[in-house]
């Protein structure tokens, strides 16, 4: 059964793939209640098969406790989510589970301490997680106060840079009482209630057009630029990218004024040019991307340890403990998709990231039926966030692009990561549970509903 299990774990997580996207094409409710409901079976399935090839291979009762423990974790989720927040999307909270199933089996097989934390922090997570929604519905005191978390973000990464401890050479982490977290995870959901707030504020707008006043544009620009330049100086390049993509997106969304992602991109790439030219690391993983086998030994060794792993797994993988993912350095973080690669197969891992596809498209239909240009604000924001941090990890791992030491939502081990992600989609859901139940949502007629109830007009 051991031996047959890698084949097994892939069937399960494709045909749950398959149902991420099936669901869409049937509107009745108890049908789609009928492929939820299969897809929690194939979660539970996955999850339990993964840790039964690890306990046979290595004969640790204690793993059989942790996997019992996790599936009550994935049930209670699953069962509260439905019991408090009926009107949530369910394919969310399924891709949760589903996602942090997959974790928790490639974090047992790489580190059984490391396994016990993250179940730890799922758990907070999922306490979290009940109660963000709940808040959600008072979005309306937050939107008026969103100097306040401007502010905010940029007093928390300001103490970062000057006692924050350096990783990697990159100043990303602060310690509090004993605990280490990364404060940039943290203030990205300050930074997106800001720059919604800034860029709806009825107070400042032009009472004939509609548009956003210059003055507010500009000064949104600054803070958020602002920000950016905090964590370039940091030398956390990768998230000063997701600061200033998510930037972008959302000012292209409140304007719909092309020359804004024209800019954007233009800026990105100048921004790019100069983060090579000033910082080593940064050229070291650029010259790690270009050929990491020139010097396998030094800079490119990461990468290529990671093209080894996935090319070594082939589609379905080498099974767990059949490969060699600890050759990998901090694979349980950045490169956790090249062990899930090895181990359980590419099949899974594109599987992994037809998932978090499927994410990012209900988080951005959430936007789009939101008359409310905040909440879409708000919405388009997450939806951004969460796509380029998957486009990051992966593309870094697949040299598709250089190293950002981001890591992959809900998948890779990481308390600060782990538990904002779990904020990000509660809010999300929160959001969608306020348009289900008060009808703050698409009417029918369209995208531009949101534009013509704040009297928005295109930017020319």
């Amino acid at each position: 059964m051991a031996g047959l299990s890698r084949y097994f774990i892939a069937i399960f997580v494709i045909f749950y793939t398959f149902h991420c996207f099936a669901v869409f094409s049937y509107r009745d409710d108890g049908e789609r209640g009928l492929f939820y409901v299969f897809q929690n079976v194939l979660m539970a399935m996955t999850h339990i098969l993964g840790f039964y090839v690890l306990y046979v291979r290595t004969e640790d009762p204690a793993l059989m406790m942790l996997c019992v423990l996790e599936e009550l974790l994935l049930f209670a989720m699953l069962i509260l989510y439905r019991l408090f927040y009926p009107t949530a999307s369910r394919l969310i909270t399924n891709n949760i589970c589903m996602l942090l199933a997959i974790s928790f089996v490639i974090l047992a097989r790489l580190s059984h301490t490391r396994a016990w934390k993250q179940f730890a922090i799922a758990a907070v997570g999922t306490a979290v997680a009940m109660l963000v929604p709940y808040l959600i519905r008072k979005i309306d005191l937050v939107r008026y106060y969103y100097w306040a978390a401007g502010i905010a973000g940029l007093v928390v990464l300001l103490v970062m840079m000057t006692i924050g401890t350096v990783t990697n050479g990159s100043k990303i982490s602060l310690t509090v009482f004993g605990i280490t977290f990364l404060p940039s995870e943290f203030v990205r959901l300050l930074y997106i209630f800001f720059i919604a707030g800034m860029l709806t504020d009825p107070d400042h707008r032009n009472p004939e057009t509609g548009r956003i006043e210059l003055p507010q544009l500009l000064a949104c620009t600054v803070i958020a630029i602002l920000h950016v330049g905090i964590l370039a100086m940091c030398k956390d390049l990768g998230s000063a990218l997701m600061f200033f993509v998510v930037f972008v997106f959302m000012l292209y969304t409140a304007t719909r004024a092309p020359i804004v992602l024209a800019g954007g991109f233009g800026g990105m790439a100048l921004a790019s040019l100069a983060g090579y030219r000033l910082f080593a690391h940064v050229r070291n993983r650029v010259r790690a991307w270009r050929d990491p086998f020139a010097d396998i030994e030094g800079t490119g060794y990461q990468v290529s340890q990671s093209l080894f792993a996935i090319g070594t797994g082939s589609w379905f993988g080498l099974g767990l403990m059949g490969g060699s993912p600890k050759a990998i350095p901090e694979v349980a973080k950045d490169f956790i998709f090249a062990a899930i690669s090895e181990e359980m197969g590419a099949l899974t891992a594109l599987c992994i990231i037809l998932i978090s596809l499927s994410n990012f498209l209900m988080f951005m239909n959430i936007s789009m039926s939101m008359n409310d240009i905040y909440l879409r604000l708000m919405a388009v924001g997450l939806a951004v966030n969460y796509g380029f941090q998957v486009i990051l990890t992966i593309g870094g791992v697949t040299k598709f692009i250089p190293l950002t030491g981001i890591t992959l939502p809900l998948v890779s081990y990481g308390g600060s990561s782990v538990l904002v992600t779990f904020i990000y989609f509660s809010v999300i859901q929160g959001l969608y549970v306020l348009e289900r139940d008060t009808g703050r949502g698409d009417d029918g007629d369209g995208y531009d509903d949101a534009y013509d109830d704040y009297g928005y007009e295109e930017y020319e």
